[in-house]
């Protein structure tokens, strides 16, 4: 059952965003318990940052050691899919899910490591 439906002409849609024709991914609403933000260098993990846990928005350098682990596969079977990036991962009540994927310059840092995330984006450079 949709809660809300925006429905826009074409000319209030960014260039280059949506169309009409473009295809999107609908599921039904979980509940999320955790969710972590976790910056991907050349294959790896390199940091990570809660940013959520249950109703309340927080910033800290922790992660289950188990959604580490999920993270790691879900990057392991995306090889090449991009030489740095960020993917968010949430802990439901069913499991851990795959939330999203993005880029580096377009995701908040939370209280991710940065000295690890520089130094892993400055080995790209120097490969």
């Amino acid at each position: 059952m949709a809660e809300r439906v925006l429905a826009l002409d074409e000319d209030e849609i960014p260039k280059g965003s949506l169309r009409h024709d473009t295809l999107l991914m609908l599921t039904e609403p979980v509940r999320i318990l955790r969710e972590w933000r976790l910056w991907v260098v050349d294959g790896r993990i390199v940091t990570y940052s809660l940013y959520k846990d249950g109703s309340r928005v927080v910033h800290r350098h922790e992660i289950d050691d188990d959604a580490l682990d999920f993270g790691q596969r879900m990057v392991d079977i995306n090889p090449g899919y991009s030489q740095a990036y960020v993917i968010d991962v949430c802990r439901t009540e069913e499991g851990l899910k795959l939330l999203e994927t993005n880029c580096l310059n377009a995701a908040g840092f939370y209280a991710a490591d940065l000295v690890k995330l520089a130094r892993a984006i400055d080995g790209l450079a120097r490969t």
